[in-house]
């Protein structure tokens, strides 16, 4: 069986291991390298050498996100977003290959792009593609209408991310297929499939229908650190 304790803290689990590689590091605190993703791992209790640490790896009046924080910001720094970061274990998950589903590579990154753009799904930077699979259903035209890849890599875990279906195209099933064809292929390496979504998105219907379970809630920030 999985170990489950990575899933507490799966940034910092996958960037001192599996995606070590994608890391930056100052102190504690460590980030993927921000053309890759916009995530930090950083202690719960956070001191003050701790702030300073993700101030650094910011830069000056960036923004920085914290998950799941338990002490005090400095008072210079603001909150400018709150999520309820909701994981879900894919253990229940069914799997299964798609025919029609073709892998996305860096020359297709710009049109991954616009379709995040147009579907929101959560962040997806220029070098996100290297972290793993990524899935596309493209229309009769030649279009990327739907796509689903793999983001956070805690040892023994592959996230689910980027699941997002062009408005006209929905309604046809495409990101459950994409969802079970990216679950296959984490399945093929003996890893599991998890995911994370905010607390208020509809899609959290369509996940626990898969067969994922809710393992925790957890509060998101976006931070500024000072100027």
């Amino acid at each position: 069986m999985t170990d489950t304790a990575a899933l507490a803290d799966p940034i910092n689990a996958a960037l001192t291991g599996p995606q070590a590689r994608f890391s930056e590091v100052s102190g504690n605190i460590v980030r993927y390298q921000p053309d890759v993703s916009v995530f930090y791992g950083h202690p719960r209790d956070l001191t003050a050498d701790d702030y300073a640490d993700v101030a650094h790896l910011a830069g000056p009046g960036a923004i920085a996100l914290l998950r799941d924080r338990a002490t005090p910001l400095p008072d210079d720094w603001a909150v400018v977003e709150r999520i309820g970061l909701v994981q879900y274990d894919g253990t229940a998950l069914v799997t299964a290959p798609d025919a029609e589903a073709v892998r996305l590579t860096a020359s297709d990154v710009p049109e991954m792009t616009a379709l995040v753009r147009r579907t929101e799904p959560g962040p997806f930077l220029p070098r996100t593609i290297e972290l793993g699979t990524y899935l596309g259903v493209r229309d009769a035209d030649g279009a990327l209408i739907a796509m689903a890849g793999e983001r956070m890599h805690p040892a023994g875990w592959t996230e689910i991310s980027a699941v997002c279906t062009a408005p006209e195209a929905r309604g046809h099933g495409l990101a459950s297929r994409l969802i079970r064809a990216v679950g296959h292929g984490i399945r093929e390496r003996g890893e599991t499939p998890f995911l994370h979504t905010s607390d208020d998105n509809p899609a959290r219907r369509l996940y626990e229908h898969l067969g994922f379970a809710l393992t925790r809630t957890v509060p998101l920030e976006v931070v500024r650190v000072p100027g």
